[in-house]
C-alpha cells in the first residue's frame, strides 16, 4: 500500500514536475522500505526518482549498489546505475557497467540505448585520456 501511494506521488510529480512532488514522492518509497527493507521495486523506483528527478546521483547509486548486492541479476538496475554515474560524470564506472549490462541482458529492451550510451562514453574516455596541450603564453601589453 505504501509503494501504490509512493507510486501515485510520484504520477503526481510528473504532472506537475515540483520539486516538493518529487521529495515527497521520495518519502514515500523511503516508508516503504522502512516497513521492508528488501523491497526491491521500492527501492528501485527510489533510485531511479533519485537520479532522474532529484539529482541525488549518490543515493541513486546506493539504491542500485543495494539492489545488485541482493540480486545480482538485477539487469534494470544495473542499466539504471551506468545512466547514473554517467550523469554524475563518473564515465569509467558507467563504461564498465553498460558493459556488463551488455553481457548479461544483450537482447534487453534498453540493450540499444546502452550501445549508444557506450559510444559517446567511448569517445569521452578517449578524450580524457589525451593531454592537455601547453597553455598559450600571456600576451605582453605595452612597455
Amino acid at each position: 500500500m505504501v509503494h501504490s501511494m509512493g507510486t501515485m506521488r510520484r504520477f503526481h510529480a510528473l504532472a506537475s514536475r515540483h520539486r516538493t512532488d518529487f521529495q515527497a514522492t521520495e518519502r514515500w518509497f523511503t516508508r516503504a522500505l522502512n516497513l521492508d527493507n528488501g523491497y526491491q521495486l521500492a527501492r528501485f523506483n527510489r533510485g531511479v526518482l533519485r537520479w532522474r528527478e532529484l539529482d541525488d546521483w549518490a543515493g541513486a547509486i546506493a539504491d542500485f549498489t543495494t539492489l545488485l548486492a541482493q540480486n545480482s541479476d538485477y539487469v534494470d538496475a544495473l542499466f539504471n546505475r551506468a545512466m547514473t554515474y554517467a550523469r554524475a560524470g563518473n564515465f569509467h564506472s558507467a563504461i564498465e557497467d553498460f558493459e556488463h549490462f551488455l553481457d548479461s541482458a544483450p537482447e534487453s529492451r534498453w540493450a540499444r540505448h546502452a550501445y549508444n550510451q557506450l559510444e559517446g562514453l567511448y569517445a569521452i574516455a578517449d578524450d580524457l585520456a589525451q593531454p592537455l596541450p601547453p597553455p598559450e603564453p600571456p600576451l605582453l601589453l605595452g612597455p
